[in-house]
């Protein structure tokens, strides 16, 4: 299912979204989601399927972020059909006490008026930090698992001149 959200409704969704994590409302931000919401963290491998999955990524999340004393400052918004594509500095505080600038761009799907899903790419400097507070069993929690486990098979080996010639959706 698509969505017809514009960019401002989008946005506003996202606004909605955040300001119940801020106030570490965590029933309210999972009522922006779809029913079976999917995530994924390249840097650290994961993906997350599941309502329980990413209710407890997110209570993880919103507890760790609230200690860190977490903050995203927008640099991009952009659109697709049914997407917002956002690039951000994070700061965050680590477990060492040191206060550190990151980086992220995000992908957030929508599915008619909620949101579906999120494939966050993070720098090292916020996946290092991310990892800490998601924990060392994360991976333990049903619905989470390997995200190369999830990726298509490769294509076999080609000539890319001709492939791109021949079709430009690379």
């Amino acid at each position: 299912m698509a969505t017809t959200l514009t960019l401002q409704q989008m946005e506003e969704l996202l606004a909605i979204h955040e300001m119940a994590e801020f106030n570490l409302d965590l029933d309210g931000t999972m009522a922006t989601l779809v029913d079976n919401p999917i995530y994924e963290l390249p840097a650290l491998n994961w993906y997350i399927e599941g309502r329980d999955a990413v209710r407890e990524t997110y209570r993880r999340l919103l507890h760790g972020g609230d200690v860190r004393n977490m903050w995203a400052q927008k640099r991009t918004h952009a659109i697709t059909d049914s997407s917002l594509c956002r690039e951000a500095y994070v700061y965050i505080d680590t477990d060492e006490g040191v206060r550190v600038t990151g980086r992220y761009n995000v992908v957030m799907d929508f599915e008619g008026d909620k949101i579906a899903g999120e494939r966050m790419f993070m720098d090292a400097t916020f996946a290092r930090a991310m990892g800490q507070i998601l924990g060392p069993d994360f991976g333990d929690i049903p619905g989470v698992s390997p995200l190369d486990e999830k990726s298509p098979p490769p294509i076999p080996r080609l000539d890319r001149a001709a492939a791109h010639a021949a079709n430009s959706d690379h």
